[in-house]
């Protein structure tokens, strides 16, 4: 890899080929580096394989120690604890680390103690483009090949174009640390991001949670059905759902959602031909469509007292008073947002807002301590939107 000038002629010193760690003698070796290298920051990505499989799982950890990419394989069946023992003392750089640690969380238990997420820090910034792509691209003049984007990182053994993909997302986060630390401490929002960014690794990651037979199956588009048509939906859906479970393939990638509502639609209207409900360039498997048959059968001979109804909203009814509390609040963050030069939903969300104006409603008054407590938001947030 060639070296990298930097805006202000610093040069980025060419990488090493990075170290595929799939064996005991691998995996001594990382351990020794960081060993060596006690307490230095460590760049961390993961690759997952979701939109290939339905049980999501990493197939890959990506750092960055001792000037080299290593690429850890989790499904090599390695004793991983010593080196998450060692990731947990670091502070670990990582971009939009929330689903990374959720990742991390569900598949080995861990958990960061200090962590510097880029995409957080971009978004205090006012960056227009948060994408570590272009992040990369605007700050260090570096392209990333997102080719490799939807790659199956379950596949072994991963060809080489795979392997050069997965460190580029490592080998130049220390750079791009040290850009956007600099300007956060210049804009005085340093203590911003670490205040995210503690909030981040402190943040709880609810367990996989028990089926709910009552929504699982409402996609985007069912509350604007009508009752039998939900039938329909919650019909194929299930049996989508436990052939994809059947096949470990995502659901989409047995029946897409827009292909699941169409054929829905048609059979509450009466069609029962399995071509017409689910027209394409390939019909059904088989055993599939028997399955389809049988659910289509049992929707329609539901009495419609059976059929779903609409979700219920969880939001209370609407209330004027809170809506006009709501759009006085929006109208002072976004005038604030404006002279920070940040995204107005960066510095509340209509949830939070929503928080405030119930507080103002109660005649409660909006100090920036109350108002972190009841809307559950950082602190500087608070102090920006009651001052």
């Amino acid at each position: 890899m060639r070296g990298v000038t930097l805006p202000g002629s610093v040069t980025l010193p060419p990488a090493p080929a990075p170290v595929l760690v799939d064996d005991d003698a691998s995996l001594a070796g990382l351990l020794a580096r960081f060993d060596a290298e006690t307490g230095a920051a460590v760049p961390l990505d993961t690759e997952a394989d979701s939109f290939h499989h339905y049980f999501e799982k990493i197939c890959l950890l990506q750092l960055h120690a001792d000037g080299a990419a290593f690429l850890v394989d989790p499904l090599a069946s390695l004793p991983l604890t010593p080196l998450l023992a060692r990731l947990s003392e670091r502070e670990l750089l990582m971009h939009g680390a929330d689903y990374d640690l959720r990742l991390l969380y569900r598949g080995f238990r861990f958990r960061a103690q200090t962590v510097f997420d880029t995409m957080i820090a971009a978004q205090l910034l006012g960056e227009s483009e948060i994408g570590l792509a272009a992040l990369l691209q605007r700050r260090l003049g570096v392209t990333l090949d997102k080719a490799h984007q939807r790659a199956d990182w379950s596949l072994r053994p991963l060809p080489p174009t795979m392997v050069a993909y997965a460190a580029a997302d490592v080998v130049h986060l220390p750079a791009l640390v040290a850009s956007l630390r600099s300007d956060l401490e210049a804009a005085g929002r340093l203590e911003w991001h670490r205040e995210e960014c503690e909030r981040l690794a402190a943040a709880s990651f609810p367990e996989d949670r028990a089926g709910d037979p009552e929504n699982d199956w409402r996609i985007k588009g069912t509350n604007g059905l009508g009752d039998r048509e939900r039938a329909y939906v919650r019909a194929i859906w299930e049996v989508r759902e436990a052939r994809a479970r059947a096949l470990d393939a995502p659901p989409f990638r047995v029946l897409t959602n827009e292909r699941l509502l169409h054929a829905a639609k048609l059979a509450a209207a009466g069609a029962a031909d399995l071509t017409k409900l689910f027209p394409g360039p390939r019909p059904l498997p088989g055993a599939f469509a028997a399955e389809v048959r049988r659910a289509l059968d049992a929707a329609r001979a539901l009495p419609p007292e059976a059929w779903p109804r609409p979700r219920r909203s969880a939001a209370a009814e609407a209330d004027p008073a809170l809506e006009r509390a709501v759009e006085r609040l929006k109208k002072e963050r976004d005038r604030k947002a404006a002279a920070l030069k940040l995204d107005p939903g960066v510095l509340a969300s209509r949830v939070v807002l929503t928080a405030a104006a119930r507080a103002l409603l109660d005649g409660v008054p909006l100090s920036a301590d109350r108002l972190a407590a009841r809307a559950g938001i950082s602190h500087w947030r608070a102090r920006l939107l009651a001052g």
